[in-house]
């Protein structure tokens, strides 16, 4: 039976040396939670995860197979105990949780798929709106 959480240990690790510093390329997710206030008016806390990226850029076809006037932004990152990206997530790219404040350039992610064999992510593609 494979041990799923070292092999997701080993792809972070991968990811990391492939990076153009030590410790890999960085990036920050922001997830935003509700602490009070109105529902109209909530008062909200954030809250800041470093995570490890690969990043891709591929321009899009369109159907007939020419390609569109579009880039499609992937971050690839190793899975990290206890965290998981979510849709509703933002991210900061180049910068880490230390780094970030409520002004950083976050970006929307408009898409999370996990490779997950046999039920146990190892890796996360956080696709971004550019």
């Amino acid at each position: 039976m494979e041990n799923w959480e070292s092999i997701a240990a080993e792809v972070d690790e991968a990811i990391k040396s492939v990076a153009s510093t030590d410790a890999g390329y960085p990036a920050t997710i922001r997830r935003q939670s509700s602490t009070g206030g109105d529902p109209w008016e909530p008062t909200t806390t954030s809250a800041y995860t470093t995570i490890r990226v690969i990043e891709e850029n591929r321009r899009v076809r369109s159907a007939d197979g020419t390609y569109v006037d579009m880039v499609k932004r992937t971050l690839t990152t190793a899975s990290k105990p206890g965290f998981v990206p979510k849709k509703s997530d933002e991210i900061a790219v180049g910068i880490t949780a230390s780094e970030a404040s409520d002004s950083s350039d976050w970006l929307v992610i408009t898409e999370v798929r996990a490779l997950a064999p046999a039920g146990v992510a190892v890796l996360y593609e956080i696709e971004l709106s550019t």
